[in-house]
């Protein structure tokens, strides 16, 4: 039942879905998803664009795009004043829902179902091809999905150009996160998957974590996923969110902090700043053939 749900979604991308290619230039669609809730998407998708724009100077869009379920501006400790939720009702052109925050431009989501034409393909297929006509205007699109792979997640993730899946070390998190690859894979042949591993104890851990994910879709999709990196645990990373304030701001040296800087480096193929590797890294090095 699954499938045949997913072909039919797949059916309606291909026949609604027009990009305009036009106009994309030099933007990235980068689609932040998870197999399921809690493994810290939401965060990594907010530190991340806050880092693109304010450390490397990219000019960044932020969509909240967990529909029904939205909760970025929570964690900016911003008022919802406009949303999603105002394009889908018609009430308001997709740029007028943009507000700039911290240095890059964001679309809130927003929280609850009034109405179930909310959560209808035609709707995100709209809104997929509105993001294409104002992609010009930044360097990366950044869609912060909603966990697991509903009708929504996969008009955004089967256009977009690398989807960032956030696990952690957690079994569940990590069968989810396969079966999330497996599905796009499957049915729709997307292969752009780049790999985070959160909550990680230390590098050993998650390189584990992700040779685990990796060595399953190698054997069973011949598939040959790429990490992008990982997360530490961070004590100041639960204060910054207990504060809703954000740790990249607050405690820029801090290892998680460092850790999305990397990412956003790596990601932007700027030049990574010098310094001792540590043997996670050079390890990563050796067989990626990236510094």
């Amino acid at each position: 039942m699954m499938e045949e749900q997913l072909k039919h979604l797949k059916q309606l991308v291909e026949k609604n879905l027009e990009i305009k290619t036009e106009n994309i230039k030099n933007s990235k669609f980068l689609c932040v998803a998870s197999g399921k809730g809690g493994v810290g998407k939401t965060n990594f998708s907010v530190n991340f664009a806050y880092t693109l724009a304010n450390k490397l100077d990219k000019k960044v869009l932020l969509i909240d795009a967990d529909i029904g379920l939205g909760n970025i501006h929570v964690i900016l400790n911003i008022p919802l004043i406009r949303s999603l939720k105002d394009f889908f009702e018609g009430k308001k052109d997709i740029e007028e829902n943009i507000i700039s925050v911290k240095g890059f431009d964001l679309i809130p989501g927003f929280s609850g179902i009034d109405n179930i034409s909310e959560l209808e393909e035609e709707k995100v297929v709209m809104l997929v091809n509105k993001l294409n006509e104002i992609s010009a205007k930044y360097d990366y699109i950044i869609i912060d999905t909603g966990a697991g792979i509903g009708k929504d997640v996969i008009n955004f993730v089967v256009p977009s150009d690398k989807t960032f899946v956030i696990t952690t070390p957690e079994p569940t998190a990590l069968t989810d996160a396969y079966s999330f690859i497996k599905s796009l894979y499957k049915i729709y042949n997307y292969k752009n998957f780049k790999i985070i591993v959160n909550l990680a104890k230390n590098e050993e851990e998650a390189y584990e974590t992700f040779n685990r994910i990796n060595t399953s879709s190698k054997k069973f999709l011949n598939l040959d996923l790429e990490l992008a990196g990982f997360l530490p645990i961070s004590e100041n990373l639960k204060k910054s969110v207990i504060e809703r304030k954000l740790i990249c701001e607050e405690f820029p040296k801090d290892k998680f902090s460092e850790k999305i800087l990397y990412i956003a480096l790596k990601e932007t193929g700027e030049k990574v700043e010098k310094r001792d590797l540590s043997f996670f890294e050079k390890f990563l090095s050796l067989i990626t053939g990236r510094v």
